[in-house]
C-alpha cells in the first residue's frame, strides 16, 4: 500500500488560497487548478521516494562461506602408537564467510557449526569474528574467520555439513550456507626398499658381525611407521629364537644405522664361529600404526666355513 504524503506545515496557507479560489472558479479551470495543487502538495512531501525503504528492517546477508581442509583422512592422525576405531580424535577446521550487511549500524554475529552425517549431531561449534585477529586477516572488511574443534571417533566417516549462518544487531537471521566436509579413513601400507645384506659369509675362529639395513617409507609419513623387523629361519627352515628381530633408525652405529631419522634401518647381528652353516632365509617387513604389513622382503644368507 502506498504510504501517505505528508504536506509540509509551511505550504497550508498556500494550499488553503488554492482552494478558495477553485470554488468560484469556471469548471473548465478546476484541471489547471488541480495540477497547480498537486505539484504543491508533492514539493511538500516529507520524504524522499528512495527513502521509503527502511534497511533496518533486513537482515544480514552471507554471499560466501569457505572451509579448510575441506577433507580430512583421520588414518594421519595418531593419538598413540597404534590406531584403532574408537580412537577420540580432536582437530580444527578454518571457516571463513563474506557477509553484507544491510546498513553500517547494523552488526552482525556469525556462527559455524559442524553435523554428524548418520546422527545429525553437533561435533563442532564456534563464532566468526571480522576483528583482525587470527585467524582473520582485515579488521572491517566484511569477511568473518574462525575455527571450530571437531571432536569425533575415528571410525566417524561420511559427508559432514558445515553451516554457517549470521544474526544482525536487529535480531533478524541470514539465510544459511551450507560446505560439505569429507572425512574418511585413507591408510596406506607401508613399503620396503634398497636392501643391503651380503649373500655370504665366512665364519672364522672368532665372532663374525653381520650388519644388515633396509629402507622403510609410507604414504602417509615417516611419523606412521611403527616398526621394522625380520624374522630369520635355519637352514631346516625353523625359526630363529630371537624372532623377530626389531630394527633401528636411530642413528646409533651399533644398531648399523648411519643417520637417525633417514627411513633407512639397520640391525647389526653376531655369527659366533659355532653358527650352524647352511642357507639362512630372511623376511624383512615394516607396519604402521593401523597395523598394516608392508610387502615382505626375502633375502637369503649362505653361511659357510
Amino acid at each position: 500500500m502506498l504510504r501517505l504524503l505528508q504536506v509540509r506545515s509551511q505550504s497550508l496557507p498556500i494550499i488553503r488560497l488554492i482552494l478558495e479560489s477553485v470554488e468560484s472558479m469556471h469548471p473548465r479551470d478546476l484541471s489547471i487548478a488541480g495540477l497547480i495543487s498537486a505539484l504543491l502538495i508533492i514539493g511538500g512531501c516529507e520524504k524522499k521516494s528512495d527513502a521509503l525503504v527502511d534497511s533496518t528492517g533486513l537482515p544480514p546477508a552471507i554471499s560466501s562461506a569457505q572451509i579448510f581442509p575441506s577433507s580430512v583422512n583421520t588414518d594421519t592422525i595418531n593419538v598413540g602408537s597404534t590406531r584403532t576405531p574408537d580412537d577420540t580424535l580432536r582437530f580444527s577446521l578454518l571457516v571463513t564467510s563474506t557477509i553484507l550487511r544491510p546498513a553500517d549500524n547494523i552488526q552482525p554475529i556469525v556462527f559455524a557449526s559442524a553435523t554428524d552425517p548418520t546422527s545429525s549431531a553437533i561435533v563442532a561449534s564456534g563464532q566468526l569474528a571480522d576483528d583482525g585477529l587470527a585467524p582473520d586477516q582485515v579488521k572491517g572488511d566484511g569477511i568473518f574467520s574462525g575455527t571450530i574443534m571437531l571432536h569425533i571417533q575415528r571410525v566417524q566417516v561420511g559427508s559432514f555439513q558445515v553451516q554457517v549462518n549470521a544474526v544482525g544487531s536487529n535480531g533478524f537471521e541470514s539465510n544459511t550456507v551450507i560446505k560439505p566436509l569429507t572425512i574418511f579413513r585413507g591408510n596406506h601400507a607401508p613399503t620396503l626398499s634398497s636392501l643391503e645384506a651380503p649373500d655370504t659369509v665366512t665364519l672364522s675362529s672368532e665372532s663374525q658381525l653381520l650388519t644388515l639395513r633396509v629402507h622403510a617409507s609410507d604414504q602417509d609419513g615417516q611419523a606412521d611407521i611403527a616398526r621394522v623387523f625380520f624374522n630369520s629361519y635355519k637352514p631346516d627352515n625353523s625359526p630363529s629364537s630371537g624372532n623377530p628381530f626389531i630394527m633401528f633408525d636411530d642413528g646409533i652405529s651399533s644398531h648399523g644405522d648411519l643417520a637417525a631419522g633417514d627411513g633407512t634401518y639397520g640391525l647389526v647381528i653376531t655369527l659366533p664361529p659355532t653358527t650352524p652353516i647352511g642357507t639362512y632365509r630372511f623376511e624383512f617387513q615394516a607396519v604402521d600404526r593401523s597395523n598394516v604389513f608392508s610387502p615382505t622382503i626375502v633375502h637369503r644368507v649362505t653361511i659357510k666355513q
